[in-house]
């Protein structure tokens, strides 16, 4: 059996299961040169992501203008600056007097003593937002 011209597949297939088994590599794809269009692909998705980019530093800058010009994010901030210095300054002065200048400190184990942090800073948490509904 011969086939036309527009069919040259064996007897029986058809252009479209033709086109689905050429769709398919036959090997693997040379390293010298992608495929035609890769690099408008490539190029097309990097537009996009700067964009995007460009559109998420915009959104940034806005949310931080708005966000320091609250005062409730301010006043937030600067007592959460306190806590943590607070906290550091404790835990420093503690170490500095039992290594350093060889005090009898009690010895506290830190596997006893973080639930207390944790109590601690839930319980400010707690009192500063019953602060900002009154």
């Amino acid at each position: 059996m011969t086939t036309s011209p527009e069919n040259p597949g064996p007897p029986g297939s058809s252009p479209a299961s033709e086109a689905a088994t050429s769709a398919e590599p036959s090997g693997p794809p040379s390293a010298s040169r992608p495929p035609a269009g890769f690099s408008s692909q490539i190029d097309e998705g990097a537009q996009a992501f700067a964009r995007r980019a460009e559109a998420l530093g915009r959104e940034a800058e806005v949310a931080g203008r708005r966000w320091s010009t609250n005062p409730a994010v301010k006043e937030t901030a600067d007592v959460a600056g306190r806590v943590w210095g607070l906290v550091l300054l404790v835990v420093g002065l503690w170490f500095f007097a039992d290594v350093t200048l060889k005090l009898d400190m009690p010895a506290v184990a830190w596997r006893d003593l973080w639930p207390v942090f944790l109590i601690l800073f839930g319980g400010i948490i707690v009192l500063r937002g019953m602060q900002r509904r009154s």
